[in-house]
């Protein structure tokens, strides 16, 4: 039996009264609270007429069916075949148009009477195999992110936005940002939505999953897994899975629902869609967990749940406009849809979220983890101008899992708010602001948000330590640079382990290094290229970070590989605080001290670390900058 760990490196039950650093009052419920008294211009309402910012996407006008799976027509399989070659060389619309059209030709010369139907465009083609545009498309306002209807929005000249983001305030003014522009056409001009939010249909996709002759299997193949108690070896593993309740109490996931009650990951991360200018677009993805690990995150299996415009990312919490039909979805699912190709209801629910530090704090409202954890009672400590995490004697007192409960009673005070100002002064004290997917009732924003182990322990500790601490510090010369990168090329390793991190002295070190290079750097070269050039405290901190991501790493773990390499991640954060002071404890520091709780919960990091999704970033990213360099051209 697993032993244990202390309790001052376990989450505890939070207790009834949670008092602020800084006070003797409950967080919360501070009388300098930064709610300013009414003004003469606030609307005088009952508590539960009290108006608060609204982030409803309006209703969708286009009819929503399923497409007929049985389709027949002679020569069909001619058009899923030029489909299929599409999409293999990803080439554009207006090639395959072409490619249709000198196909009716050939076909209509060699046996007129039977391909007189084939399809002379790309158009009537995908009108036949019911390929049409299975999303939802809203206008988005630049200033406001709010949605609309696009046929609304271009129906009215000069349309302008009518949110009002402080509705309580009776002197609340409207966003009045233009949502439209003239576009020259050969005809003419003619009116479009600056900005476009394009959501992919859910039920489609999830319809499109099930047409799949193995997918029901793929989905059952986890309950016959053989696992020993105290083995992680896949998501299944985990206490979220195995503990995750159903409206009744119940388990969800169950051998009995394993075909047909869904649990999803989603991811949210910006790409650059352009080669030659700075533009970033969102996407938001989904995993279906219940599918085998190794078809888990391929390209055919994920879901796309929303394509966020540009140019710049979305700002904090107005995001949320973009969240509310997702959740409007989601909630579709939770209670169950017909899924015609599954012929039974399916449920559907999302039960972890793993992105990047910024994206994590915009899609469930935590403040920035600059200044506070989003899993425990730990806030960033004020040393001048620079903010850390430093001190751990007190470990006990702050290493605590925070309260669902008062979390969403602050969010739902942050709608409450009727300022910017009084916005700002909420979120410094309660650490947080409203989320949409708190209208889920099963999704816990605190514990579901895991702790990224490739953003926090390769692109963060792993250059904190190498880059700020030892280049920057001068304790690696650019001689040792240059004798590293020699020793790297006479290492030889298996090609499946990644490229030889061969820019080792290049600019200021370790120039351009991806995640899966350092990644490969910390668990193979790292000890063996740079021991004997390191000082003895030095060498502790390297030795202990090396053995974390190792044990980590592994396939299959178990509780004391959990207890150990936690142990390691906390020798490491103590031993730079004690030979670098406590301003060097970055927030990745602190919060790689969650990693082998979410290990707990989701099992190996191969079940929830981003490399994944980060590979479908960049498909996505050089599929659409091919597509905007093609019509350049034109």
């Amino acid at each position: 039996m697993s032993p244990k760990r202390r309790r001052q490196d376990r989450f505890r039950e939070p207790e009834v009264n949670r008092y602020d650093d800084e006070s003797n009052n409950p967080i919360g419920e501070d009388e300098d609270s930064g709610i300013p008294p009414e003004g003469d211009d606030d609307m005088v309402l009952s508590e539960d007429e009290i108006p608060v910012e609204q982030f409803l996407a309006p209703d969708n006008e286009s009819e929503f069916v399923y497409p007929d799976k049985n389709v027949n027509f002679t020569g069909s399989w001619i058009l899923i075949w030029i489909f299929k070659y599409q999409a293999r060389f990803r080439l554009s619309d207006v090639a395959i148009d072409s490619l249709i059209k000198f196909f009716q030709q050939v076909l209509m010369d060699a046996d007129q009477m039977r391909f007189k139907d084939f399809p002379s465009s790309l158009h009537t083609a995908s009108s036949l195999l019911q390929i049409g545009k299975q999303s939802k498309t809203y206008a988005v306002c630049p200033s406001c992110n709010t949605l609309y209807n696009v046929t609304e929005v271009v129906a009215e000249e000069g349309f302008k936005c009518t949110h009002v983001e402080f509705p309580m305030k009776s002197k609340g003014k409207s966003c009045g940002m233009e949502l439209t522009m003239q576009v020259p056409l050969t005809s003419g001009n003619k009116r479009r939505p600056k900005l476009l939010f394009p959501l992919p249909n859910l039920k489609i996709q999830i319809n499109s999953l099930y047409q799949r002759p193995e997918f029901k299997q793929q989905l059952r193949k986890w309950t016959n897994r053989q696992i020993d108690n105290g083995m992680l070896a896949d998501i299944y593993d985990g206490e979220i899975w195995k503990n995750f309740p159903d409206t009744s109490g119940v388990p969800y996931f169950t051998p009995e629902t394993a075909d047909s009650h869904l649990g999803i990951m989603i991811n949210l991360d910006w790409f650059q869609p352009f080669d030659t200018s700075v533009y970033s677009c969102g996407a938001i993805y989904g995993v279906v967990c219940n599918l085998p690990r190794k078809i888990r995150f391929k390209k055919e299996n994920i879901l796309t749940l929303g394509l966020l415009p540009g140019p710049n990312e979305v700002k904090l919490h107005k995001i949320n406009h973009y969240l509310s039909p997702i959740v409007d979805e989601l909630l579709e699912f939770w209670n169950g849809v017909e899924i015609p190709a599954a012929g039974k209801n399916v449920r559907l629910v999302l039960i972890c979220c793993s992105n990047d530090i910024p994206a994590a704090r915009k899609l469930c409202g935590h403040i920035s983890a600059s200044v506070s954890c989003h899993r425990c009672y730990k806030r960033a400590n004020s040393n001048g101008n620079k903010l850390n995490f430093g001190g751990f004697d007190d470990m006990d007192d702050w290493f605590v899992e925070r309260d669902l409960e008062e979390h969403r009673r602050n969010a739902e005070d942050w709608r409450l708010c009727k300022s910017e100002e009084e916005r700002k002064r909420h979120v410094s004290s309660t650490l947080v602001r409203w989320s949409e997917l708190l209208r889920l009732p099963y999704f816990n924003l605190i514990r579901h948000l895991i702790v990224d182990p490739m953003h926090c322990l390769f692109l963060g500790i792993a250059q904190t330590i190498i880059k700020k601490l030892w280049i920057d510090g001068n304790k690696i010369t650019k001689h040792d640079q240059e004798k590293m990168e020699k020793r790297a090329k006479t290492i030889k390793i298996p090609t499946d382990l990644g490229r030889i991190p061969n820019k080792i002295a290049t600019g200021e070190g370790f120039s351009g290094f991806t995640a899966d290079q350092w990644k490969t750097f910390i668990l193979i070269y790292a000890i063996p290229l740079m021991w004997d050039l390191l000082a003895g405290p030095d060498r502790q901190i390297l030795g202990n970070f090396v053995r974390a991501c190792s044990l980590l790493v592994c396939r299959i773990i178990n509780y004391n590989v959990l207890n150990e390499a936690h142990e390691c991640l906390l020798k490491v954060a103590k031993l730079i605080e004690e030979n670098y002071g406590p301003e060097r404890i970055t927030p990745n520091l602190h919060l790689c001290l969650h990693i082998a709780d979410c290990c707990w919960d989701y099992g190996p990091l191969y079940s929830f670390w981003c490399f994944s999704f980060e590979r479908m970033n960049g498909i996505l990213g050089r599929l659409l900058c091919r597509l905007f360099n093609y019509l350049s051209l034109y």
